[in-house]
Formats: structure tokens, sequence, C-alpha cells
């Protein structure tokens, strides 16, 4: 290594090379970093990518098949109501003594149409009441329910087991096996 005959300026150049060293090296580890760093990011990009695209192809596909399904079913649906429409015409003519048309055959059709509504209405209201006696049910069961914790703690209890014992030693309490259920004032 070359010395020069002043030393301070030997250190001080040194010092200078030192600190450029050392700037470089810093500023070189910072432009690695960031490379690294990009080239992470843009992998993971890449893959959410792939993955957003892979879930939008899945919601594409999923989206036309159901789009095909329910055109289908509107088709199928549609095809349906015509035949039902071509039956009810088909019953209010029959129901007109076989003839092709005319008042008797469309008051039968109407006649038939009203007769539906109807029975959607009753239908409803079944169901209606099917779930007013269902609640009336479980709130009766309910209740019995509790009546029955409440005998059962009741019965437990040993002043009322006393009560009990008391009243059945106590032979004059009890009614006569041949007295009139009627004279007996009935239980509160």
């Amino acid at each position: 290594m070359p010395h020069f005959a002043n030393q301070t300026l030997e250190v001080v150049l040194y010092i200078t090379a030192a600190v450029l060293i050392l700037a470089f090296g810093y500023q070189l580890g910072r432009w690695v970093g960031a490379l690294v760093a990009a080239r992470k990011i843009s992998t993971k990009e890449q893959e959410l990518f792939t993955a957003q695209k892979g879930f939008k192809q899945l919601y594409e596909t999923e989206l036309a098949t159901l789009k095909e399904q329910n055109t289908a079913l509107l088709a199928e649906k549609k095809s349906l109501t015509d035949r039902v429409e071509e039956y009810r015409k088909k019953a209010a003519g029959f129901g007109g003594l076989f003839n092709t048309g005319g008042k008797k055959a469309d008051a039968m059709y109407a006649l038939l149409l009203e007769n539906e509504a109807l029975e959607e209405a009753l239908h409803s209201q079944n169901e209606k009441l099917k779930q007013e006696r269902t609640d009336s049910v479980k709130e009766q069961l309910r209740a019995a329910g509790y009546r029955r914790v409440l005998m059962t703690q009741l019965m437990n209890d040993e002043r009322i087991k006393g009560y009990i014992q008391e009243i059945l030693s106590d032979e004059k309490l009890l009614p006569a096996a041949g007295e009139n259920a009627a004279a007996t004032p009935p239980a509160k």
C-alpha cells in the first residue's frame, strides 16, 4: 500500500475512500434490495393475477351454466303453462256438454279459473291455520311441562308431605266410601 509523506493527508484520504466505499456499498445494497423486492412483488402479483383469473373463469363458467339452466327452466315453464291453459280450455269445453267454444265454454273456463283461485286461497288459509295449531300445541306442551315441574316441586316439599300424611292419618277428613260425590264440595 502506498504511503504519503504527510500522514494526516494519508488518513484523510483513507477516511474519504472508506466513506465513498461505504456510500457506494449502501447505494448498491439499496439498489439490489429494491430489485429483489420488485421481483418478489412481481411474482406475487403474477400469482394473484393467475388465481384471480382462475376465479373469474370459474365464475363466468358457473354464470353461463346458470343462465343456460334458467333459460331452459323458463322455456319449460312456458311450455307447461301453455299446456295447463290448453287443458283448462278443454275441460271447460267438456264441461259445457262437448260444446266447442261459445258462451257455455267461456263460462265454464271462468268457473274453472275461479275454482283454482279459491282452492289456492283455501290451501294458504289451511297452511296458516296449521301453523297456528302447531304453535298452540307447543304452548300447551310448554304449559303442561311447567305444571309438571311445579307439581313435582310441591310434592317434594317436606311441609306438603306432612300435610298429606296428616290428612291421610285423620279418618274424619277423608270422605266415606259410600258418600255421594255430589255432596262433597268441588275442589278449587
